[in-house]
Order: structure tokens, then sequence, then C-alpha cells
């Protein structure tokens, strides 16, 4: 799950000659058992854990998600993949799901585009752009220049968990409309986004009377909502569902409750 980690100081602000600010990104490696992370990164994501203990359960869910939707495109035919707001490309990510696929990672987040040079260099089937996932033009563009992927052949859109982070103002249904009329016909798009649900604005409001910083500035949306992301997309069997009812290895992986795992995913192909 991505939240945007906002604490009470800012780099923004005059004079700021602090540490390195807590990262999302590095929250949820450090919950994903990996090695990208330092003693600040793991401080927080273990107060987050205390007001909200579901989230990195979520975390650990959702990447395993991401498991299961990039191999049922792998065995549709997709090989390769444009990863929007993919956070670090290591424990489990596309790469390494997919080693005989071609992926680009887009990310403009100043640490996670430090640590993504150090992990694939060397790589030859993946890389990371340092570019602005609202900037659909300018993305598709330089991830044409890789070289990595055909603008002509159908691709594996993935926006998992990345538009929790726009605003309404933001458009966000437009902003996935213009990425489906940039890509071929056969190209797929999974997205999942968070619900709006107490549990978790409690959990917030909780972190921040116990002075813990600011609430994390996310945008949770209903799975209405999020199912109005796939106007002129062919769902995908399931559909818009509960994470963890999506295409599910085995039995095990369903959540005893599903309807209240509050994070939805539905993959789409452009016909």
């Amino acid at each position: 799950m991505a939240l945007p980690v906002h604490t009470t100081e800012s780099p923004d602000q005059p004079g700021y000659d602090g540490p390195e600010l807590p990262g999302i990104a590095q929250i949820n490696d450090y919950w994903l058992d990996g090695d990208h992370h330092e003693p600040a990164d793991r401080e927080l994501a273990d107060k987050f854990a205390v007001v909200a203990p579901h989230i990195p359960y979520l975390v650990r869910t959702q990447r395993a998600l991401l498991g299961r939707i990039v191999r049922h495109l792998t065995e549709l035919g997709i090989t390769q993949f444009l990863d929007l707001g993919s956070g670090i490309p290591t424990c489990g990510h596309v790469h390494e799901l997919a080693p005989s696929a071609s992926v680009v990672y887009v990310d403009n987040d100043p640490r996670v585009v430090a640590v993504a040079r150090d992990v694939l260099a060397g790589t030859g089937n993946a890389v990371l752009l340092d570019e602005d996932l609202r900037e659909p033009d300018r993305v598709l563009a330089a991830a044409a220049e890789t070289g990595l992927l055909d603008p002509a052949r159908p691709l594996g859109v993935l926006m998992i968990e990345a538009l929790v982070h726009l605003r309404d103002a933001e458009q966000p249904a437009d902003l996935v409309a213009r990425y489906v009329d940039a890509v071929p016909s056969g190209s797929f798009f999974a997205i999942s986004h968070c619900a709006q649900n107490d549990r978790l604005v409690e959990a917030f409001e909780l972190f921040e009377r116990m002075m813990l910083g600011s609430r994390p500035a996310v945008n949770l949306r209903p799975r209405e909502v999020l199912a109005g992301y796939f106007t002129g997309l062919d769902l995908v069997e399931p559909g818009v569902v509960p994470i963890t009812l999506w295409h599910p290895d085995s039995e095990d992986e369903v959540d005893r409750n599903p309807d209240q795992v509050l994070m939805h995913v539905g993959v789409g192909r452009k016909p």
C-alpha cells in the first residue's frame, strides 16, 4: 500500500539542513523484508504499525497481487511492461517476476531513483525513468527512447496503488484515459486503489494525536470510482474486486473476510 509520508519537518522549509526524511518506498521495502531502508524509515514504519497494524499485511498482500498480475499477463502474451509509480524495483518486482520481459519503471522520488540505479545496474531488460506519471506524453516518449518498449506492440501498464497520490482536481480518470488512448490495442491496464474506510482514517487521526507527524496525504476512493477508471476497457474476470480475490493462487491466499480488505483491483484490456 503506498501511503505518502509527511513528517513535521520538511526539506522544502527554508534553511532545512536535517537528515533525509523517511519515504514510503523505503518503508514498503522494510515491510517487504528488503535491504533499501534507513533507521528513520524503520522507525516511522514501526510507528505506523502501532496505529494501523494491518498496513504491513496489505503491503505484502499487494506485492503478492503484483506477482499474480504479471504472471497472468505474461501467460496472455504480454512481454513488455510500464510500471507507473513503481517504488524501489526489488523484492519481487516486475523484472524479477518476468525475467524475459522488458520493463520500464517510472518514479520521480529522488531516493527511489538513486537506489534503482544500483539495483538495476547490469540488468539488460529493465530501467527506471525519473519522470512524473502525470505527464503521459513525456513518460511514453521517454519509455520508447529506452529501446526496451516497442510502442507498436501491446504492453502491460501497471498502476498499483499509484493513483492514491493524485487529488481529485488532478483528474485521475482522465489521466488513465490518456494512457489508454496512447497505447496499442491489446494492451492491459492493472489498477489497484485503497478504498474509503473509517478504520484507516481513525488510524491516521491517532497517528496525529500521538504526535508522530501529520497524517499521510492519501486520496481514498470507493470501488465504484476505481471501476470507472476502466471505461473503454474490457475487464478481465473477476472484475474489480478486493485484492485477495483477484486470481488467488490458492484458497490460503484468500482473506477470511475479503469484503473487509478495503483495497480493490481490476485489470482491463484495450479492445
